[in-house]
This record gives C-alpha cells, structure tokens and sequence, in this order.
C-alpha cells in the first residue's frame, strides 16, 4: 500500500508539473485510475522532498548495527510447505485442527467463491446474484458472535468493506494482485474486470474491463502481476499482458483441452502453471514458451476435474474432481502419491453433481475439501492422508474452500447463500 500512496503523488506531481502524458504513462502501468489521484496532492512530493532535505541539515545520523536487531520471533510461514520425499527427516508432530465460525456474510443467492489478498487482510467472495464482496479479515475475527445471521453485515464493526455491483451475471472467480491493490473477477457474462481498492469506499464499478467471447470460469495473475491467465467455456487458455490487455494462446493445436477450462493457476515461482477441464484432463504448462511439459490424461477417472493447487516448492499439484476425489500429484513423475474420498459414501464410483474444490491450508500440513452428501467441510492430514476434522454449519453443499496465506484463516462458499469465516481455535492469531 506504500508503494501506491508513493505512486499517487508521483502522478499528482507530473500533474502539477505539467507533464500530462508522463501521468497518463504512470497510471497505465500501474493500474491507477486517473480519476482517483487526489487533485490536492499536486506539488506534495515536492513539498515533502524539500521538508526531509531541510531536516537532513539539523539531524546528526548515528549508524546503526542491524545485526543486532532480533528478528527469530517472525516466523516466515512462506517457507513452510509440503515435502514427501522419502530422504527426509520425520517431520514434528503437528497438532489438530479446532475449527470454529467468527463471522458469516450472506448473499442474494448460492456463494461460490471466495480468495484471501496476498497478506491476508482481506478476504473477497462472488455469488451467483452477481455480487462481490470485500472483507476485513481482523474486524471478522474480532467479531461478536451473538449477532444475528442476518445482521451481521451491518454490524458496528462492518467486516464488509464494500460490495461490488459490475457484472451482469453469476461471478465465477475472484484473485488479488500479488502487488497492487487491485482485485480481478471473472463471470459468465463473458468479461474479466479489475477493481481498484484504494480509491473511495463508494467506488463500485470496475476501471478495466476486458471483453471475451465466452464465458470466463477462471483467473489466476502470475506471481509478478504482470499477466493474467484465464479459462473460459472455449477449450483454449488466454494469458492476458496486464500492460496492453492483449491476450495470447499457445499456438500449438495439441496444447489445448478439448472442453471448457475450469480452473488454471500459476506456480509460485510462475515458471509453470496448471489447467484443469471438463475433459478430465490436467495440463502442465512451461510458463516461458507457453506450450504443455505434461498431461495428466483421466487424472480422475475421465470424471470432470474441478480444482488445481500447486504446493509453495512446485513439487506437487493438489487436485479435486467430479469423482468424489482429491488427488495429491508429483509433478517430476507425473505419479499419482495421494488419493482421498471426498464422500461419506465411500463408493469410489460415485459422480458429484456440485462442482467442488480443494486446497492446502497456508502450512501445507492439512488439506481441505467437501463432502457433497453431507454439506461439511473435510480435513486431512496432507501426509497420512488421516480425516482428522469435519465442519458443520452450511445446510446445503459447500462449493468452495479458501484458506489465508498467512494464519489459519478459512473461508468457506456454500449454496445456502452463506460465506462463512473460519479461525483455528487451538492457535492464537
């Protein structure tokens, strides 16, 4: 958020100093509306450089041993990930899971998505009434629980930051940026749309808008932000330069699915990334060349493949289909490691009408799905493979899970029109 405040007042200081297009320039390729720069700000950046060099005068600078500064109290939980190579050492016991519900935000209609932003103070669900909305993720942890369902978005905290109103029809995907504050979704009235999230509260309109020719399942940036990839009802992916918006797709004929795109993401080092489709296939993708390293041809039994996730190391893919299974895959063999059933039925045969998901939580030990029968939430031990965990609360079929980046933060997207959040009681947040 520094670097945008930094880059509004460079844009206002162009402003003032007459360099019209050099602004346009900033704002393009920083994805600042024109429109948002504060016309006060002009000539602050001056003002402020010309403060700091007035004090720089007066003030006798001591240097500053920075090998003394303690810094072993701040766990990097982004080091943190799955590895099952047999070479290793056992790994710590971990404890389980104790999950309970701080807040949920209802819609107008079945939730069916939701993603958490890059460091994890927000979180944003899209619904079939075609809504989107932005939430504060410490205002819902902090939240009083003895508030009433259906007042809970007004309550005096206001977890919901705001509520977006772009699309014309149900919303299909939702990703933050990894460096800007900026928001991209996709729906199935065939457009992808970026929301600027700094600008003022009542700003509900999108301020790009990217048109395809179908219906848009899927979005997912690169880890620099600087493109986009999307699926859509088509069978050929898009990879959108977020500079110019101009899309591209691998001219290879073999390279493409031969059905609609449900899911594809990126890798963490964005090297790689991953589709999934309708045809029941998984394609590894080299992130250069844009052309397929692997298929993973019926990776769920020719049943239709809903969900992707690759592990922090790109070691492995999690994957969830329309065959009551999650899939844990090494991606250096192509060898299928893990398979878990997603269904209290326990009939491996057995199709999922509901097209549901699966994903890691932030340390990678457990792994999250549904069951369709039973309208919980599931959780494995991503080692043993062990159901150590069921969460009730939705009353009808939860279709999507996503979990924080940073703590263990969960939200969960049901057809009951609810998103609920999630926090581990058995750690302190």
């Amino acid at each position: 958020m520094i670097n945008r405040d930094l880059y509004h007042l460079i844009i206002s200081q162009l402003q003032h100093d007459g360099m019209n297009k050099a602004a346009e320039e900033v704002c393009r390729e920083t994805m600042i509306p024109i429109s948002s720069v504060d016309p006060n700000h002009k000539n602050k950046l001056y003002t402020l450089l010309q403060h700091l060099l007035d004090r720089e005068k007066d003030i006798n600078f001591l240097d500053i041993e920075t090998e003394n500064i303690a810094i072993d109290s701040i766990e990097d939980h982004a080091t943190k990930t799955l590895d099952l190579d047999l070479g290793s050492s056992p790994p710590p016991p971990i404890h389980f899971p104790n999950f309970t519900t701080k807040f949920i935000t209802t819609h107008k209609g079945p939730c069916r998505i939701a993603t958490f932003s890059p460091d994890g103070k927000y979180v944003a669900t899209g619904s079939t009434d075609n809504s989107i909305k932005l939430l504060d993720v410490m205002k819902m942890k902090s939240f009083n629980e003895t508030k009433q369902e259906t007042t809970d978005d007004f309550a005096p905290t206001r977890p919901v930051v705001r509520t977006f109103y772009d699309h014309s029809q149900p919303i299909s995907c939702l990703d933050f940026h990894p460096v800007f504050p900026v928001l991209a979704s996709s729906s199935k009235d065939s457009t992808i749309r970026l929301y600027e999230l700094s600008v003022k509260a009542s700003q509900k309109r999108a301020f790009k808008c990217i048109q395809d020719t179908h219906p848009v399942r899927c979005v997912n940036f690169h880890p620099t932000g600087e493109y986009l990839i999307a699926g859509t009802e088509h069978t050929m992916l898009r990879i959108y330069d977020m500079h110019t918006l101009q899309a591209f797709v691998s001219r290879h004929p073999s390279d493409h699915h031969f059905g609609p795109i449900t899911m594809a993401r990126y890798g963490s080092e964005g090297n790689i990334y991953a589709t999934c489709s309708k045809d029941g296939a998984i394609k590894l993708w080299d992130g250069v060349n844009n052309s397929v390293i692997h298929s993973f041809v019926n990776a769920h039994s020719g049943a239709e493949v809903n969900s992707i996730q690759f592990t922090k190391n790109q070691k492995y893919l999690l994957s969830c289909g329309k065959d009551a299974t999650v899939r844990l895959w090494e991606i250096s063999t192509g060898k299928q490691i893990t398979r878990l059933i997603a269904t209290h039925l326990q009939n491996p045969g057995v199709q999922q009408k509901a097209r549901i998901s699966a994903t890691f939580n932030y340390t990678e030990e457990f792994i999250y799905g549904s069951d369709e029968n039973t309208s919980t939430v599931l959780v494995w031990d991503s080692r043993s493979g062990d159901l150590v965990q069921k969460l009730s609360g939705h009353n009808q079929v939860v279709r999507y899970v996503a979990t924080s980046p940073v703590d263990t933060g969960m939200m969960t997207c049901s057809d009951d029109f609810r998103a609920r959040f999630w926090t581990d009681d058995n750690i302190k947040s």
